[in-house]
């Protein structure tokens, strides 16, 4: 009989805290709600869990961005609707005109709701945005081209472009004493805008696209300060909406061409026409059924569009919830699994507790050998 090391208690103690520790860890997951709450837990299960949380967050934000390209789409649509909605009262006004039942001054009367119409589709197809891109005058997703210019004088810093910039070649001039001029060598087209001298300057020529920056060197009337030759390129892109996230590019992506959101060639079909006359009115008939079924094509495009990215929002939806199924099997704690080990664990530190306390005791025996 030893009383220096209590084999017996040391192993009672050795039990018992390993089943401490087991109490420890299923109140840790039953607390948490988690299977895994550190790597040690399920080293390879956590590596497996966070791929599926990346993917899960990856694919909630490319849900997002389908909402949002839903909400421009949606926009596109109501701006379409718009504008066919003008262009079939233009074209009523147009027939109405074409006949010979109104005279000249009910003409001119019609004349005026035209024009006005025109200026609506005008407004709307240019504020029709969404994050301050402008969808419906066709160059929605596109990008600037490239600009190069040559300086023939100081003064000029920089030359931009935007992305409504018609290409070609433009020379800019003097016009006058307080004016310059920007002309398009091609089509000869020649914009005028005022000048500063001993200022910055940002002359900015809207039809082109194009802005000329000048610096407090520029001196009016001094044509040779006011020379420079520029070639602005065609701009380039496509409207590109992220609806996935599966890494394997033009698969996650919905692309729109810059021609599917564009009322601006309704616009400019039906710029130079009117109904001031029989005449004009007949052939305004015309241009206007152009127009219509112009603006028609728009309008289904984007139906098609809209029903496109709907069904990707759906699916999303799907894996999203599939993706978060295949996550809680890895890291979530099966409650009732846990529970049974947890009161088990509990009777078992009890019962270690009651054996500690009794092999501890069983050294009193020897202190009968000393009566």
């Amino acid at each position: 009989m030893r009383i220096n090391t209590n084999v017996s208690a040391l192993g009672a103690a050795r039990n018992l805290g390993t089943v401490q520790s087991s109490i420890a860890k299923s109140s840790e997951k039953l607390s948490s709600g988690f299977r895994i709450n550190r790597a040690s837990d399920d080293a390879a299960g956590l590596g497996v869990a966070n791929t599926f949380a990346s993917d899960i967050r990856a694919y909630t934000q490319a849900s997002s961005n389908a909402e949002q390209a839903q909400a421009v789409f949606n926009i596109a649509e109501g701006a379409a609707g718009s504008v066919v909605s003008l262009l079939q009262r233009m074209k009523e006004l147009a027939v109405q005109a074409a006949s010979d039942t109104v005279d000249s001054n009910a003409r001119a009367r019609a004349n005026d709701e035209y024009v006005a119409l025109y200026n609506e589709m005008d407004r709307t197809i240019d504020t029709s945005k969404f994050q301050g891109s402008v969808i419906m005058d066709g160059t929605f997703g596109k990008t600037a081209g490239a600009t190069s210019a040559t300086f023939a004088s100081v003064g000029i810093y920089s030359v931009t472009q935007s992305s409504t910039a018609t290409a070609g070649t433009y020379t800019l001039q003097s016009a006058s004493a307080t004016q310059v001029k920007l002309i398009n060598a091609t089509t000869a087209q020649t914009l005028t805008v005022g000048l500063s001298a001993g200022t910055n300057n940002s002359l900015n020529f809207s039809v082109f696209g194009i802005t000329v920056n000048t610096d407090n060197a520029i001196a009016i009337g001094n044509t040779q300060q006011l020379t420079a030759t520029i070639t602005a390129g065609a701009a380039t892109g496509n409207g590109t909406f992220q609806v996935g996230a599966s890494g394997s590019g033009a698969s996650d992506t919905i692309v729109t061409t810059a021609s599917d959101f564009d009322l601006a060639t309704s616009q400019g079909l039906v710029a130079a026409t009117s109904v001031t006359t029989l005449a004009n009115a007949s052939a305004a008939i015309t241009v206007l059924d152009t127009a219509i079924n112009t603006s028609s094509s728009v309008l289904g495009k984007i139906g098609a569009y809209q029903s496109r990215v709907g069904s990707a929002l759906n699916n999303l939806k799907t894996l999203i919830q599939n993706y978060q199924a295949a996550e809680s099997v890895i890291r979530d704690v099966d409650m009732a699994t846990e529970m049974v080990k947890f009161s088990k664990n509990q009777v078992l530190a009890q019962a270690g507790t009651a054996v500690l306390a009794q092999a501890n005791q069983a050294g009193q025996g020897i202190l009968q050998l000393f009566r």
